[in-house]
């Protein structure tokens, strides 16, 4: 057993590596943070938000900005406060991937409270609850058009590239089959949104014949093992993953299955419910990546070594 005071030198030790390797943030070791203080046309900033059991993803390059989704009832204030960080009073676009409330929850006020909302893009799938009336109603109170789009739709986000890839069908027995899936091409790096698209959704994109790879994907479904195929995460061939989930849901997300499937293919791992908002910033050719809660991925590895280290 160590003692205290070898414990905490050894620990020292070790954080004086890690600041040298970038461990400490919470980053692969090829990742770098960059100041997004003073972005341009010529960066594109993703910004996962921390909502909790639910899906809200900024995407901002210069005066553009898009909003995926937007948590579930009552996480208005989340969703408003990072808007307002971030300077955003307008949204080109928003996406409303699926009906379900945990990803259109919030959006009638995020609606009610931009000095205006170009486009809402829908899949064509209406739902029976209070969260879809909620926000047909602000639609409508704000004269919003809405786009609902087909696979292979494009559309730009400033120097952002849009492609629609998903859905590809009009009958889906799931809900989450009817996800809107978006990849983004920024110069020479992608993005991959999935919403909750199961692996019905997966098997349809993998054959229409457009591009899935991407250097960073959102897990589909919170990481439930029902999506996020072997076949379909061969296809994206990503770099990163993140999966959106809250901390002790009573769902189990995000399963074993999924996060054995990314580990095997050594895929860098962000998730909402242990490093909080996360940002990626690309510059059309590299990646940085930043979270909130930096020291998650430095506690395990310090841990780890603390107990290599007292067996020797």
């Amino acid at each position: 057993m160590i003692k205290k005071s070898k414990l905490f030198a050894i620990t020292i030790i070790i954080i004086v590596l890690l600041l040298g390797i970038g461990i400490i943030n919470g980053l692969p070791l090829n990742a770098q943070v960059e100041d997004t203080t003073t972005l341009s046309n010529n960066t594109l900033e993703v910004i996962f938000l921390d909502v909790g059991q639910g899906d809200s993803i900024l995407l901002k390059t210069g005066d553009h900005n898009m909003l995926i989704d937007a948590g579930d009832i009552g996480k208005d204030s989340i969703i408003l406060n990072y808007l307002a960080k971030y300077n955003v009073t307008t949204l080109d676009y928003i996406v409303a991937t699926h009906p379900h409330a945990d990803h259109i929850g919030s959006m009638p006020s995020v609606i009610r409270k931009m000095d205006n909302v170009g486009t809402i893009i829908m899949p064509d799938k209406t739902h029976t609850t209070k969260a879809f009336e909620n926000l047909l109603n602000a639609i409508e109170d704000n004269d919003i058009a809405i786009t609902i789009p087909k696979a292979g739709d494009n559309f730009t986000l400033g120097n952002a590239s849009v492609q629609i890839l998903a859905p590809n069908s009009g009958g889906y027995s799931d809900i989450n089959d009817y996800s809107i899936v978006l990849r983004v091409e920024f110069g020479e790096t992608a993005f991959l949104f999935t919403g909750d698209a199961g692996s019905t959704s997966e098997a349809q994109q993998m054959s229409n014949g457009l591009t899935l790879e991407s250097d960073v994907l959102k897990v589909g479904h919170h990481g439930s093992r029902t999506s996020s195929s072997q076949r379909y995460l061969d296809a994206v061939s990503p770099n990163y993953a993140v999966i959106s989930s809250g901390a002790g849901n009573t769902y189990g997300h995000p399963h074993s299955e999924l996060l054995s499937r990314l580990n095997a293919m050594g895929v860098t791992i962000y998730r909402t419910d242990l490093n909080g908002t996360i940002v990626f910033t690309s510059d059309g050719k590299e990646i940085f990546v930043s979270s909130e809660n930096k020291f998650y991925a430095m506690e395990e590895v310090i841990t780890e070594s603390v107990y290599i280290m007292s067996n020797n």
